[in-house]
């Protein structure tokens, strides 16, 4: 299905002049602080003659209306008239660090304070352009009642970057038709997600949503986001007791034909009520839309062996809650035909198979829990499988939930392709965690605070991106607007007119390169964008056709005696921050060549993670063929251009944890990245660089300790800086 985004841009007091170069479309976005970098990526960036920086001063936005400054938009001019800059800390020059056509680096003032700091840009024709830094910016918002939308009175949650700020207090305005609502934040759960509660009496309708988190003044607000108010979803409340169909749950008479009663009796929707007992059923259950299962404590569904495919399912719209569900050589658990709307709270299940797991692994992909579509809730859970647990397409909530696998299977145990999905809270004990890699492409994923003890079985990652393939590799015959026609010799891949929909045209190589855009529909020769790319494509531009996967955090979670969290290919704006990591594989971000797709890695960030105790050993009787020592590594391998942007900043490793960046052998593999402000103690060598000539390109390392490592001594300046 095609991704449609409603963003409404508000710009107060921003003259304009024609588009010259230089053109920006790729600043840094990760929290900044004084004495830290911010990459620059754009076209005729070596036309910039001088850079100022200056802080905004910290103004109160209580009263004033939102406006928002774009990051980056090269045709409008930084705020003259909004947002003050902040006295001691005005516009100053400062260094250009590695500048060239493509890119330029600078380093905010260390004499600065924490803050929303304006970046000036001057070209040698006197042009100016400009940026924030710090500036909030809100990706997605999700409620029970849907994403990037809400009923009144739901809790929001609010996505994005740089939402929280010490000492500071943020707030929302959402905005329809004159009228602004304020909000003040309810809670903080890190930097990256906050939440609110949707005022009672709110009308329906499409607001657009700002975010100020309390730094920088009255320009300093986010990007709006466009929200639905909607009517909240109601479930029938009328109730149907399995004992009143003739259910006993004594633990020994069949209660099959009293459920299926029930169910059919809730038929148009309602509860269906399992008091406390042992219900002994013997066949599969068929849950009809609107319809939730609730138990009391103590309820226990136990199905002996049956020959269904699962053993409870339903289209969608339909829940079960406080339940113990236990099952013997059943394969498939609980699955939905349909299109979402599944909850799941408070359960227990178990299951068993036995001595049957060469028939469970033949079945694999409709095992143990499978789940697909919107509003899925899973809550408060503890599932104990042998089976697989599949997410497929889903947004809403996965909360406070333990996944425990059982049984000898190596399989991948969790399969997951969020579109706006909250994952926290979690304890897996599981083996193998792949996220989705199809051309309806992953996006918008929170996953925090999950702890995963060990993962010891097949490869033992802990989060990869592995799969997706491409469908086009090659040249711009030409471009116009949102239309680009594809070179006759470009290399293709079971390409078909719009089998790609919804997947990515990447600009590799050559003119505009590191630009993106999500595809509408196309012919075998022509393909046509969302928008249009702010710097166009030309002859000498290379372009791959491949998947998108774009705002997938992984904040804060736990990982031990595993594998790797790896962004393996066909990563975009993603982070992994605050992961504490002992005895496993490292991170890794990986620009690939996989499956005939050349898959980018691009503007990711690795910031504020530990690594500790860092050798990595395979385990005994396991596929686990590697080992090593801990490491984040930065890869770009198969093609130019596959890793751009890459940040490895504020990461304490110790043991004999290193950084590492190893390209293939391609021209320009890895561009752009910088690696900052980490401390690396225990290792031989904190950081080391592999790869000859032109592979790495505008490596910026800076700032970092490396412990007794001399890393001027160590290094060649060929490719790189050091600071």
């Amino acid at each position: 299905m095609q991704r449609f985004f409603f963003i409404a841009t508000i710009i107060f007091y921003l003259p304009t002049f024609a588009q010259t170069s230089p053109q920006l479309f790729q600043v840094t976005t990760a929290a900044t602080a004084p004495g830290q970098t911010v990459l620059i990526r754009g076209e005729g960036i070596d036309q910039i003659a001088t850079i100022e920086i200056g802080r905004l001063a910290d103004e109160r936005v209580d009263n004033t209306s939102p406006r928002y400054v774009p990051l980056p938009e090269a045709d409008h001019l930084p705020d003259q008239k909004g947002s003050k800059i902040s006295p001691g800390e005005r516009m100053i020059a400062v260094d250009k660090v590695q500048q060239n056509e493509k890119s330029v680096k600078v380093i905010i003032p260390d004499n600065f304070r924490q803050g929303v700091y304006s970046v000036r840009l001057t070209d040698n024709s006197g042009n100016i352009s400009g940026f924030y830094v710090n500036v909030p910016i809100v990706n997605w918002v999700i409620s029970d009642d849907g994403y990037n939308a809400a009923a009144a009175g739901d809790v929001l949650r609010i996505q994005g970057k740089n939402l929280f700020r010490n000492g500071m207090n943020g707030q929302v305005v959402l905005a329809n038709g004159g009228k602004a609502i304020r909000l003040k934040i309810d809670s903080v759960y890190d930097d990256y997600s906050v939440r609110v509660t949707i005022p009672a009496a709110i009308p329906q309708g499409t607001y657009q949503l700002y975010y100020h988190n309390g730094s920088g003044g009255k320009t300093a607000w986010s990007m709006p986001l466009s929200v639905h108010i909607v009517a909240k979803e109601m479930w029938k409340t009328q109730a149907y007791n399995v004992k009143t169909y003739g259910a006993k749950g004594d633990g020994s008479q069949d209660d099959t034909e009293a459920f299926k009663k029930a169910l059919d009796a809730a038929r148009d929707g309602g509860i269906v009520r399992v008091p406390a007992g042992n219900y002994i059923l013997s066949d599969g259950l068929v849950i009809p839309a609107g319809v939730m299962i609730k138990g009391q404590r103590g309820a226990v569904l136990n199905f002996t062996p049956v020959a269904v495919s699962a053993l409870i399912t339903g289209t969608d719209h339909f829940g079960l809650t406080d339940l113990a569900i236990q099952a013997t050589r059943a394969f498939g658990i609980i699955m939905n035909t349909g299109q979402g709307h599944v909850v799941l709270e408070r359960l227990v299940v178990q299951q068993d198979i036995g001595d049957a797991l060469a028939d469970l692994d033949s079945k694999w992909a409709k095992t143990g829990i499978q789940l697909k579509g919107p509003g899925i809730r899973v809550r408060d859970c503890v599932f104990k499988s042998a089976g697989m647990f599949s997410f497929v397409g889903v947004s809403g909530f996965i909360q406070r939930c333990r996944f425990e696998k059982t049984g000898g299977s190596v399989k991948t145990y969790m399969n997951i392709h969020p579109q706006g999905l909250i994952f926290e809270d979690c304890y897996k004990q599981t083996n193998g965690f792949g996220y989705g890699a199809t051309i309806q492409e992953s996006y918008d994923l929170y996953e925090a605070r999950n702890v995963t003890p060990f993962n010891y079985i097949n490869d033992r990652e802990v989060m990869t991106l592995d799969g997706g393939s491409g469908g086009y590799y090659g040249k711009v015959s030409s471009a116009s607007g949102n239309s680009i026609a594809l070179a006759t010799d470009g290399k293709t891949f079971q390409w078909a007119a719009n089998k790609w929909i919804g997947g990515g045209l990447f600009i590799i190589d050559g003119k505009g390169a590191g630009q993106f855009r999500r595809i509408v529909s196309h012919t075998v020769d022509r393909i046509e964008l969302d928008e249009p790319f702010l710097v166009v494509p030309d002859a000498s531009s290379v372009i791959s056709i491949t998947t998108i996967r774009e705002h997938l955090y992984f904040v804060n979670n736990t990982a031990m005696d595993a594998g790797a969290y790896q962004l393996y290919g066909s990563a975009q704006n993603c982070v992994i921050a605050g992961l504490k990591m002992q005895r496993s594989a490292g991170i890794i971000g990986k620009g690939s060549y996989v499956n005939y797709g050349r898959q980018p890695n691009w503007y990711i960030d690795i910031v504020d993670c530990q690594l500790s105790d860092g050798t990595y050993t395979p385990q005994l009787d396991q596929k686990d063929k590697f080992r090593g020592d801990q490491q984040i590594n930065i890869i770009g391998s198969g093609c130019p251009g596959l890793n751009i942007g890459s940040l490895v900043r504020g990461n304490v490793l110790t043991g004999k944890s290193y950084i590492r960046v190893s390209p293939g052998g391609e021209l320009n593999d890895v561009q752009d990245a910088i690696i900052e402000s980490n401390k690396v103690s225990g290792a031989k060598n904190g950081l080391a660089i592999y790869g000859v000539g032109g592979v790495v390109n505008n490596l910026f390392i800076h700032d970092n300790q490396f412990g007794t490592m001399d890393i001027f001594k160590a290094l060649r300046a060929e490719g790189y800086q050091v600071r």
